[in-house]
């Protein structure tokens, strides 16, 4: 068993990721709109999503603004 222990971060200032945003419980998977708002949509990075360096965020930004787009 390998355990390693982070002693610190840089700060927020060097995050490469950050955590937080809409539940992806409040929203509808194929359109992005709110469950409880209608006509309201969420995409990209207000949505509590998170991914792998390397360009997932933004696949990520564009098929929910995709999915959003198509639904309006």
């Amino acid at each position: 068993d390998w355990q390693v222990t982070p002693s610190g971060t840089m700060g927020y200032a060097k995050a490469e990721v950050t955590c937080g945003g809409i539940d992806t419980r409040a929203l509808s998977s194929k359109t992005m709109e709110c469950n409880d708002v209608p006509g309201l949509y969420f995409i990209g990075e207000v949505v509590d999503v998170t991914g792998w360096l390397g360009g997932y965020n933004f696949q990520w930004a564009w098929a929910s603004g995709y999915a959003a787009g198509q639904a309006v």
